[in-house]
């Protein structure tokens, strides 16, 4: 399997083409902001939530004082398994793990205020939570492109473990 130098530069070559493949596909509401929603969720995917999360790896690293968000991801998935390398669910499990790790810490975060300061966390969240389906419905296009730059961006990176693993074994 590639390093994780090659990995990112897999990752960021083919993003540069996909900028102007993107812009030039006639694919529905493919926009600039479109492209770039498309074009940073593949870089945020293959960089930042690489299917290598789960072991010491560069993309781990890259967390800094925030990595360890990813520890107990990191003890419940094993390297290279089809839940942390499959095409589609890996990149969009890693996404909705994170999201749900930031979640629980804004939940948190509420009650330990609402704890020295009186607020309403359900009202709170609620709010929150009305506000991102509203603006979701309203943005269904980026949503998809979001969704499937993150696919690609993990999808990049599987493809890359397995042509270079067959190569590997042919020499």
């Amino acid at each position: 399997m590639p390093n994780v130098r090659t990995h990112d530069v897999i990752t960021i070559a083919s993003a540069a083409v996909m900028v102007p493949v993107a812009l030039n596909s006639g694919l529905p509401q493919m926009d600039a902001v479109n492209t770039a929603v498309l074009t940073g969720t593949y870089l945020a995917s293959g960089l930042l939530f690489s299917p290598d999360l789960d072991t010491h790896s560069r993309p781990y690293r890259r967390w800094g004082p925030f990595r360890w968000i990813w520890l107990p991801y990191k003890a419940l998935v094993p390297h290279r398994s089809w839940v942390s390398h499959s095409f589609v669910l890996g990149p969009l499990l890693r996404v909705l793990y994170f999201v749900g790790i930031v979640g629980l810490i804004a939940a948190l975060g509420i009650g330990l205020i609402n704890l020295m300061v009186p607020v309403d966390p359900t009202g709170t969240m609620l709010n929150i939570a009305v506000a991102g389906r509203v603006w979701t419905e309203q943005h269904l296009p980026t949503i998809a492109y979001a969704t499937a730059g993150l696919i690609l961006g993990g999808a990049s990176h599987t493809l890359a473990d397995i042509v270079f693993s067959k190569v590997k074994r042919m020499f």
